[in-house]
Formats: C-alpha cells, sequence, structure tokens
C-alpha cells in the first residue's frame, strides 16, 4: 500500500479515464453495479483497489499507514501502557501463568503440541478513545496530560456504560489505533461508552501468536489494572470486544481463547501478581458482554469462494491463483521475505488453519458458551467466512444478529461514507451499548434500504454455495498444504544460499 503523493499519481493516473467514465455511469445509473452500489461507493472501490493492491514493501506500508497523526474534532484520546507482567509464573490446574495457559490452548485446538518459538510478553501500548460533545469537527485536542485527557474523557461517558475492546484492520501487518480514531471514536458515541484501541504488534516481524497475546494481556487490564493504570477494574459483564477485518479475526480468536480456557478447566491466570478470575461465575456467563465484529477475516489461506466471485463489488483484489506464488508477494525489504522465508506473513504455514489463527477453522461445539455476537459484512470478499461464522455460532446457542448489506465492499461501516455505511456504524454502535438486548437475526440491506431477512441455516448453503462444514474443512485443508509444499520448497533455496554465502565467506 502506497499512499505517498508520488505513489498515488502513479497508480491512479492510468485508471483516471476509467474513473471518470464509471463516475458518469454510476452518476446516470447505468454503471454495471448501479442496482447494488451507490456511485460514491462505485468511486471509493476504483479508487481504492490500486492504492490497497500497489507493490510497496512492507517497511514502507507500515510506515505510511502506522503514523500518529493530529488529534481533531469530536474525539477525546487518552494514550496509554498496559504493563507487562513482572515475573514469569507457572501454575498448575486452574491457575496458569498467560504463556502456560495459550500454548496449552494452541495444543488443545490444533491437536499437536506447539513446537514455535514463544514471543517476548511485553507492555502493549493502547488508546482509550471516546465521544468529545459539543466541538467542531476542526476543534484541536486540548494541551493537557494523558490522564487529563482520560479524566475529561470519563465527564463524556455515561454511568454503567460498556467498554469497548477494539483492535484495528490492517491485514495484521499495517495500520494503527490512530488510523481508526474515527471509527472509535464514533462506536463509542452511538454505545455512549469508550473503546481501547489497541496496538497490537505487527507481523512479518512478529509471528503468531504474538498479536494474539497482546490482546489476552489488553483483556486481563480491563479486568485487573496494572500499576499506574488510568482506569479501575471492568468486569467482563462490561466488555464488548470488537474489530474489523484482521482485527475482528483477532477479536474472534482472542474470544475463541478465552472459551478454550474454559473447556481446559483454566479458571484463573496470574497477572501482576493477582489470580484473576477468569471463568465468569463458574462458568455460567460469557467472558464478555458481546463480539462486535466487521469485515472479519477469519481465514488467513483466503479459501473460500467470495475471495473470487466478489470482487467486482469489492476494495480488496482477489489473490493470484498461481499455486507457486507466495502470498502475498511483497517487494523484498529488511523484514520481508523472512528469514527463514515463510509464505504468510503472520504465521507460518502448518498453522494457517489452526482455530486461533483462522477461527473459521472452529466447529460449533468449540463455540459453546460465546457471547451475544454481532457480524456486519457487505458483498465482499470475507463474505463466505462471515456467515459461516454466524450459522457456527448460532448452532452453538449463540444470540447473533447477521447485518448484511448487498453491493458493499470491504470495511464500509469503518469510514463511513455514504449513509449505509453510517447506519452500518450505528448498528454497530448500538449493539455494543448493551448486547444482551439484542435478538437473533439474519438481514440482507438492499441499497434501498430494504431488508431481507434470512434463515441462519441458509448461510453460505443457499442458491449456489453449499459451504457445508465438510466442504470448508476440505477447502482450507488444500490451501494449508499447497502452502506447506510451497513453504517447505523457499526453505530449501534458502538453506542452499545461507550454505553457498557461508562457504564464500570461509574463502575470501
Amino acid at each position: 500500500m502506497d499512499i505517498t503523493p508520488i505513489g498515488l499519481v502513479r497508480n491512479l493516473l492510468p485508471g483516471f479515464p476509467r474513473f471518470i467514465l464509471t463516475a458518469l455511469q454510476a452518476t446516470l445509473g447505468v454503471s454495471p453495479n448501479a442496482d447494488h452500489q451507490d456511485a460514491v461507493t462505485e468511486l471509493i472501490r476504483l479508487v481504492a483497489r490500486p492504492i490497497l493492491g500497489t507493490p510497496s514493501s512492507l517497511v514502507q506500508s507500515q510506515e505510511n499507514s502506522c503514523r500518529d497523526i493530529p488529534i481533531f474534532g469530536p474525539m477525546w484520546i487518552a494514550k496509554c501502557t498496559l504493563l507487562k507482567p513482572e515475573t514469569k509464573f507457572r501454575g498448575h490446574d486452574c491457575n496458569l501463568g498467560i504463556e502456560e495457559a495459550i500454548i496449552k490452548a494452541i495444543d488443545y485446538l490444533g491437536h499437536a503440541q506447539y513446537r514455535g518459538k514463544f514471543p517476548q510478553i511485553v507492555d502493549v501500548e493502547a488508546e482509550w478513545t471516546g465521544y468529545r460533545g459539543g466541538v467542531s469537527y476542526l476543534a484541536r485536542r486540548p494541551d493537557i496530560p494523558e490522564y487529563e485527557q482520560y479524566r475529561k474523557l470519563m465527564q463524556e461517558v455515561e454511568p454503567d456504560s460498556t467498554t469497548i475492546l477494539y483492535f484495528h484492520g490492517g491485514a495484521f501487518c499495517l495500520m494503527d489505533p490512530a488510523t481508526h480514531r474515527i471509527t472509535t471514536s464514533s462506536l463509542a458515541k452511538h454505545s455512549g461508552g469508550r473503546c481501547l484501541s489497541v496496538r497490537y504488534r505487527l507481523a512479518p516481524q512478529h509471528v503468531f501468536p504474538a498479536a494474539l497475546l497482546d490482546a489476552l494481556v489488553a483483556y486481563l487490564s480491563l479486568l485487573s489494572p496494572p500499576p499506574d493504570s488510568f482506569h479501575t477494574p471492568v468486569p467482563a459483564s462490561k466488555i464488548t470486544v470488537a474489530g474489523d477485518s484482521s482485527g475482528a479475526g483477532l477479536a474472534t480468536s482472542l474470544m475463541l481463547l478465552l472459551l478454550t480456557f474454559r473447556q481446559l478447566n483454566i479458571t484463573h491466570l496470574r497477572f501482576h501478581e493477582k489470580d484473576v478470575d477468569i471463568s465468569g461465575e463458574n462458568g455460567l456467563t460469557p467472558p464478555a458482554a458481546g463480539l462486535a465484529i466487521t469485515s472479519p477475516w477469519l481465514d488467513i489461506s483466503r479459501s473460500l469462494p467470495s475471495v473470487y466471485r466478489n470482487a467486482k463489488w469489492d476494495i480488496i483484489t482477489s489473490p493470484l491463483e498461481d499455486p507457486s506464488s507466495p502470498c502475498p508477494a511483497f517487494p523484498p525489504d529488511s523484514v520481508w521475505p523472512a528469514s527463514p522465508p515463510r509464505v504468510e506473513t503472520y504465521c507460518e504455514a502448518s498453522l494457517v488453519s489452526h482455530p486461533l489463527v483462522s477461527p473459521l477453522a472452529a466447529s460449533s461445539d468449540i463455540w459453546h458458551g460465546a457471547p451475544p455476537t454481532f457480524i456486519c459484512v457487505g458483498w465482499e470478499s470475507m463474505q463466505d467466512e462471515s456467515e459461516i461464522l454466524a450459522r457456527r455460532l448460532h448452532d452453538a446457542g449463540a444470540t447473533v444478529m447477521f447485518d448484511g448489506s448487498e453491493g458493499m465492499p470491504h470495511c464500509f461501516a469503518v469510514v463511513p461514507w455514504t449513509q449505509r455505511g453510517f447506519s452500518a456504524l450505528e448498528r454497530w454502535g448500538s449493539f455494543c451499548k448493551d448486547p444482551a438486548v439484542s435478538k437473533g437475526s439474519v438481514s440482507w440491506i438492499k441499497k434501498s434500504g430494504e431488508a431481507t431477512k434470512v434463515d441462519f441455516s441458509e448461510l453460505a448453503i443457499s442458491g449456489e454455495r453449499n459451504l457445508n462444514d465438510e466442504t470448508v474443512e476440505k477447502l482450507m485443508t488444500r490451501e494449508r498444504e499447497r502452502r506447506v509444499v510451497l513453504e517447505a520448497s523457499l526453505v530449501e533455496k534458502w538453506k542452499g544460499k545461507v550454505s553457498v554465502d557461508r562457504a564464500n565467506r570461509m574463502i575470501t
């Protein structure tokens, strides 16, 4: 993703004639997508695809997308650091340390012993975000200390309101809480609460389970605040876990991790010299008030048909169908390809179908005890996986509010450029306000605003699709095996090159 001025000109200029033609057709209502997409959405799609698909290096893309931009407008931002636990703890039975508990869950869900190098537990940076009323969009942020920012934020939060634990999107390797401030402040406004937006570690520098570890530290920090925290303890019944795109996938993985702890009878985690209860009233209440996700990336391997079927509606390009091609094919730089090389930035190839990497791999029985869930999706590459998750959560007994919008692209509710996006963002925030009052439903909303109700049993099953659990498992297994073979080939070539380089150095 190249968003530098030169990069934007280089990538948008070739498509300028098509942009003008589509703008004219869309305005007149005669474009190919006019029945389901409004003119603004069509133009956004045309502009976004070349930008998001730009073959810019990962380092450059991270620099472009992770800048701390100035804070303006109706939002409170209080930057904070959630301190890591000071000591390692090896527990027993129901009371474990963080590292031990995560490894146990990885082994349990993966049906094999985890052999990777476990990442260090580190301090986690985050931003408390709230809505700032009575100011214009050009209002500057007050020049006061961070704690005072937090105190001001809390003065505008409704009593006994929700806390949204938010994870930003960006393919696990891009973006930052700063890029999502409009989204998180809007969610805070519509929910009457506040967001804790987490700056989790990014790939490829930090592979699985680093981001999941940071997510768990953030969750535990809400339950039992580390020293010098701004906030007081937040009960699980007041936490809504949320995110978009890969951040939605991470939010879902965190929820799955917490549910797995219960299946393993892990009731307490040691955190800052305290035994933090994660059992939720003897396991009778969910680990959080709700799960609220939009355009979730739940299948790292992108194995389902909507990845290609919905390309005409989406801002995300379909992956290459060449089985010998690494995914993603970023230009080389100091962090990619990795050493030793991997096919995926986020994890080793053998883990792409692990449920904590790709929650789509988790069967319905694993989701027993899940909280009320809101899933927002458009006609995009992630449509199939979103529908399958909704179906499985429903089968597991969870209350699911599936909010689909015909013709809308990836993450249309994150930066709402049209009324349809704004309405979806409002519904997202309203769910977060009190997930317990939500009612299970599936609706697809047309361009006209008319909603069509669908039964949960029809999700990803009706029409030409028959994505039952057996088919999904076969598709994911095929993509995992392809990646394992390709990664092994890349590693062998890398080993040969390393040996040659070592021999040449010895000669010289």
